[in-house]
């Protein structure tokens, strides 16, 4: 009898993702390249598996300085039952974004995914974990022309409507030395480097004035900037000309450094809070946390007394305005204690109130009883995060004290 020799055959489950057949279903970038950060998810079908089978991959990128950060990837023979999953990690990428999703199709996310690997390598950045599931867009590469990538970069970008939108981007880029965004905001002959020695700057506050107006349209303009870097606070006052959505000039005027109090007074904005008892145990408090993360938009972090949930506006009109903050982009706060306390806090009166309404038709609302409400001449919420009091009544108390 012949023996025939052994033939391994690589089973189905052993097979990396990257190498699977793929086909792309949908994909989607965020219009906030203007901010300093994307998010991408692709939705693929598997089509040689047994049975059907879709693998999502979400991608977030900081395009100033940590590049293409954080990547996750779920694979799925129901897309149905993993709808709240796939929620769940869309919302910790783009929650805060107050994007909008751009379509793109597989040449385009390969192009984007090939750019920031490329940007992490020539930063020495480190990769994301699991990069290796992604490895066939990199094999893909860029694949764009000249035009296709102009108009991919403008897509991102998002459209701009104002003088007042070109100056916070624009500022916001130099001082993030993010110079191939601040590039596409500039029409002339000028340096935009001159805020280079800023790194790691976080561009808290800008106020905009006019200066002068030219016969050709020109406006130029003041900018008070209030700036943070390594927990110094610094106002730093440029000038800049703007004509036709475009800045045709830009040099620094003065500046100088102000302490951590004189910096929390420009800050400051008064805070609405509503403190409600929860009548619900931990476990049915856990099946219902969907509420405040989905149906409000927000994103959550742990504390050491409770959850923390942040709401996000759904756009970044924020930026276009003569007084830009970058807190203004929040909806509100909700904090979960772990003793049975939910606070809603919002910054402005007609967001309180809309958080409130909203409260009264969810799910949560028939295990929930307001107990308190108040109006403070500055945020106190966070004072309380991170106080260690377990009650937000016996903390106000300890501060009347």
């Amino acid at each position: 009898m012949e023996h025939k020799p052994f033939e391994v055959i690589r089973g189905g489950l052993l097979t990396p993702i990257s190498e699977k057949n793929k086909q792309l279903k949908t994909a989607y970038v965020t219009d906030t390249r203007l901010m300093g950060v994307m998010a991408i998810h692709a939705h693929w079908v598997l089509p040689d598996e047994p049975e059907r089978c879709d693998f999502h991959q979400f991608f977030y990128i900081d395009c100033e300085e940590t590049g293409l950060e954080t990547y996750k990837s779920l694979r799925t023979d129901d897309f149905l039952d993993t709808m709240d999953e796939i929620r769940e990690i869309e919302q910790s990428m783009i929650g805060g974004l107050g994007a909008k999703k751009i379509e793109i199709d597989e040449r385009q996310l390969a192009a984007l995914i090939t750019f920031y690997t490329e940007f992490n390598r020539q930063h020495h950045l480190p990769d994301p974990a699991d990069s290796k599931e992604y490895s066939f867009l990199l094999d893909m590469g860029d694949t764009l022309d000249p035009d296709e990538r102009e108009a991919l970069m403008s897509a991102i970008c998002g459209p701009i409507h104002s003088n007042y939108q070109v100056i916070n981007y624009f500022l916001m880029r130099c001082f993030g030395q993010d110079y191939r965004a601040a590039e596409r905001l500039r029409n002339g002959d000028f340096p935009i480097d001159i805020y280079d020695k800023y790194t790691r700057t976080t561009f808290c506050k800008n106020v905009i004035d006019i200066s002068s107006e030219s016969a050709d349209g020109t406006i130029t303009y003041l900018c008070e900037s209030l700036v943070e870097q390594n927990g110094q606070y610094e106002i730093i006052v440029s000038e800049l000309s703007v004509r036709n959505l475009k800045v045709t000039s830009f040099r620094y005027c003065s500046g100088f450094k102000i302490s951590t109090a004189e910096a929390a007074m420009k800050l400051a904005k008064s805070e609405f809070v509503t403190v409600y008892e929860v009548l619900l145990d931990e476990e049915n408090i856990e099946e219902n946390l969907g509420e405040l993360t989905i149906n409000f938009r927000s994103i959550m972090s742990r504390h050491e007394t409770g959850r923390l949930f942040m709401s996000f506006k759904d756009n970044n009109g924020h930026v276009d305005s003569n007084c830009f903050m970058l807190s203004n982009d929040v909806n509100g706060i909700f904090y979960l204690t772990d003793f049975g306390q939910l606070i809603a806090a919002a910054y402005t009166l007609e967001d309180i109130r809309n958080m409130e309404r909203r409260l009264k038709v969810s799910l949560l609302a028939p295990y929930l009883m307001t107990t308190a409400k108040y109006e403070f001449k500055e945020p106190i919420l966070y004072e309380f995060i991170h106080s260690g009091f377990e009650d937000f009544e016996d903390f106000l108390d300890a501060i009347r004290e």
